[in-house]
């Protein structure tokens, strides 16, 4: 999965991030500040990553 998301970007705070994928706060806190990547969350995760990137930015 790419990594380089427009939704990573600062364009969504993490507690929106949090709340629309289903992970804690602390993990989209780590997502946007880059101390974790995508490819770490979970598959069902990374696909709800996916599916709102391609809402907000397609």
């Amino acid at each position: 999965m790419e990594t380089d998301l427009n939704i990573l970007k600062g364009n969504l705070t993490a507690y929106q991030i949090s709340e629309a994928i289903g992970i804690s706060f602390e993990e989209a806190t780590d997502l946007l500040e880059q101390r974790i990547t995508v490819e770490s969350l979970d598959e069902e995760s990374q696909e709800k990553l996916k599916e709102l990137e391609a809402v907000l930015f397609d």
